[in-house]
C-alpha cells in the first residue's frame, strides 16, 4: 500500500510558523544562583534580584539579533512558498527546492548562533577583564533553541515529500499517455 500525500505544503508551513514562534521563547536559561532567561534577539530576563528585563551586552546582542532576523526572514520565505503551493500559484518544483535550501540555511544560522554566543561570551569576559565562568557552566539550552532546527527539518521534509509527489505525478502522466 502506497501512501499518497497531497497536502505536503503543510510540513513547511508548520515549520515556518514554529520557527517564528521559537523567536519568542527563551533559548538559554540559567538555574545557578541567579535565575535568568535569554532570548535569541538579545533580551535577558533576570528573575532573581528584581525581575528585570535588559538587553544583552553587544558581544552577545549583535550576533543574536542577526541570527533572529535571518531566521525570521527564512521562515517568512518558507511560509510564502507554502501558501503559494497551497493555492496552486507556485511553479511546480521551485517551492520544493526553496524549502530545502532555506531549511539548510536556517540550520546553518542556528549553528552560527550557538558558536557566536560562545565566542561572544569569551569576548565579553575579556572586555570586562573578569574571569567569568564558562558559558556552558552557567547556561543551559532552552526549548527556543530547538525550534529553528525542528522548523528547518519540517521545511526540508516538505521539500523532499513534494519532490517525490511531483515525480509520482509526472510518472503517472507519462504512463497515461502511453
Amino acid at each position: 500500500m502506497k501512501l499518497s500525500i497531497t497536502k505536503y505544503w503543510v510540513l513547511p508551513l508548520n515549520g515556518g510558523i514554529l520557527s517564528i514562534i521559537g523567536l519568542f521563547i527563551p533559548v538559554w536559561y540559567s538555574s545557578t544562583g541567579f535565575r535568568e532567561n535569554l532570548w535569541m534577539w538579545g533580551m535577558i530576563h533576570h528573575i532573581t534580584g528584581g525581575d528585570v528585563f535588559e538587553i544583552l551586552p553587544s558581544e552577545l546582542f549583535i550576533p543574536g539579533l542577526i541570527a533572529a532576523i535571518l531566521i525570521l526572514l527564512s521562515s517568512i520565505v518558507v511560509i510564502i512558498f507554502a501558501l503559494l503551493v497551497a493555492t496552486g500559484k507556485a511553479i511546480q518544483g521551485k517551492a520544493e527546492k526553496i524549502w530545502k535550501i532555506v531549511g539548510l540555511f536556517e540550520i546553518g544560522i542556528a549553528a552560527f548562533y550557538v558558536i557566536a554566543m560562545l565566542i561572544g561570551w569569551n569576548l565579553f569576559a575579556l572586555r570586562i577583564n573578569y574571569a567569568v565562568h564558562n558559558f556552558w557552566r552557567i547556561y543551559n539550552v532552552h526549548i527556543g533553541m530547538f525550534t529553528p532546527f525542528i522548523g528547518a527539518a519540517l521545511s526540508i521534509s516538505g521539500g523532499v515529500v513534494g519532490k517525490r509527489k511531483i515525480k509520482d505525478t509526472n510518472k503517472k502522466k507519462l504512463e497515461s499517455q502511453i
